[in-house]
């Protein structure tokens, strides 16, 4: 398991700052969920988790380096990263695009290995596209494509995985197909998995750990019944809601009241 945390990271675009001195340890072998309303940094905090942002004060540490003084490739193997909209190239097949995921794992001079082609084969099976294998990804549904991309992170066989919204714009039976496939990886390959979601009840089904930020700071994160409470979803979103228990999952279960409050 891989370890990633951030110490008082301040970040933003050009002049706009979109973080503010935040702080945060994501429990190792577990699924942690960002929530916020739109524009509160939750993807911008993702993508500074990835590297992909340079932090303008502070740090992440990963595995216990600050990740801007890591070797790219030495990154891409302890972390995945599915974003939000991700283009595949045209024409290319769903076992092309998995086999990307192999390209941390060669050196300059390395040939395709037979270990290689069996990361590939797990990947496919694991995420039940072998029959799919030679489609080209275009030609896929929004559900077996979303799949096509986590096979791709499986193939690259790190143990931490990074997604921004892996449920945006599908149907409710994709988003559960996908979040029971990050389940599993989790449960069975003892992945950290750390994701953005919209669907608070979603998030709370599945997180172990939920993070709530609004305005590029975090309010709380713990548990999602220690999290998700009628005052902090209101405190959020300036929505009034009751949060009750799940009959069934046992898990909170938030019913919005129809109008959102001003902020």
């Amino acid at each position: 398991m891989t370890t990633i945390a951030a110490h008082e990271l301040s970040l933003g675009y050009q002049r706009q700052k979109i973080l503010h001195e935040l702080s945060l340890v994501l429990p190792e072998g577990r699924v942690s969920v960002l929530v916020g309303s739109n524009g509160c940094g939750k993807s911008t905090l993702l993508k500074a988790l990835a590297r992909l942002l340079t932090p303008w004060q502070g740090n992440v540490i990963l595995e216990g380096y600050d990740i801007q003084q890591q070797p790219t490739k030495a990154v891409a193997r302890l972390l995945s990263l599915l974003p939000q909209h991700p283009v595949a190239p045209e024409g290319i097949t769903v076992r092309q695009l998995v086999r990307l995921g192999r390209h941390p794992h060669q050196g300059w001079l390395a040939q395709w290995s037979e270990q290689d082609e069996r990361k590939v084969e797990e990947a496919l099976t694991r995420t039940e596209l072998n029959a799919f294998a030679e489609r080209r990804v275009e030609t896929l549904s929004g559900g077996q494509r979303q799949r096509a991309w986590i096979a791709m992170a499986v193939a690259q066989d790190t143990p931490l995985m990074l997604l921004d919204e892996p449920t945006s714009f599908l149907d409710l039976a994709h988003q559960m197909e996908v979040l029971e496939l990050l389940a599993s990886l989790n449960r069975e390959s003892g992945k950290t998995i750390v994701m953005v979601l919209h669907d608070l009840n979603l998030a709370c089904r599945y997180a172990d750990h939920i993070v709530a930020m609004r305005e590029g700071r975090i309010l709380a994160q713990g548990t999602p019944h220690e999290v998700i409470t009628r005052e902090r979803v209101k405190e959020i979103f300036h929505l009034d809601c009751q949060v009750i228990d799940d009959p069934y999952f046992h898990t909170p279960l938030c019913i919005p009241f129809a109008r959102r409050e001003d902020a």
